[in-house]
């Protein structure tokens, strides 16, 4: 669908998702299975439109698919990773890092105030 769609959005998807999912992650809330799912979806569709305007261009819907395929890999693995961590530190420690994804988007805010985004 990016690929058929002009010119970049004003919103700025990548801040936000940074802050949401890095806000869900720290605040290590348990999300329905519905909620959870409507979120992903909504943040991946964001993202995958936003890959094919830019990539249109250049490496076109073959980099698109190319890249879908690494960052299901990459997901997959990490998520996997997550989900086996049975000590208290270690779930403390993702919490922890859900934190720093936060303050990424906060910092992406602040560079798209100061024109530098």
């Amino acid at each position: 669908m990016g690929v058929i769609i002009e010119g970049l959005p004003a919103v700025p998807v990548a801040a936000i998702s940074f802050l949401l999912l890095g806000l869900l992650v720290a605040a290590d809330l348990k999300l329905s299975p519905k909620l959870f799912t409507a979120i992903v979806v909504i943040v991946g569709l964001a993202h995958g439109v936003l890959n094919g305007v830019a990539l249109k261009e250049g490496a076109g819907i073959l980099g698109l698919i190319g890249i879908m395929a690494t960052l299901f890999v990459i997901v997959a693995i990490v998520s996997a990773f997550i989900v086996s961590l049975k000590q208290a530190w270690t779930k403390i420690m993702v919490r922890v890092a859900g934190s720093w994804v936060a303050a990424m988007g906060i910092l992406m805010f602040g560079w798209l105030m100061r024109g530098q985004g």
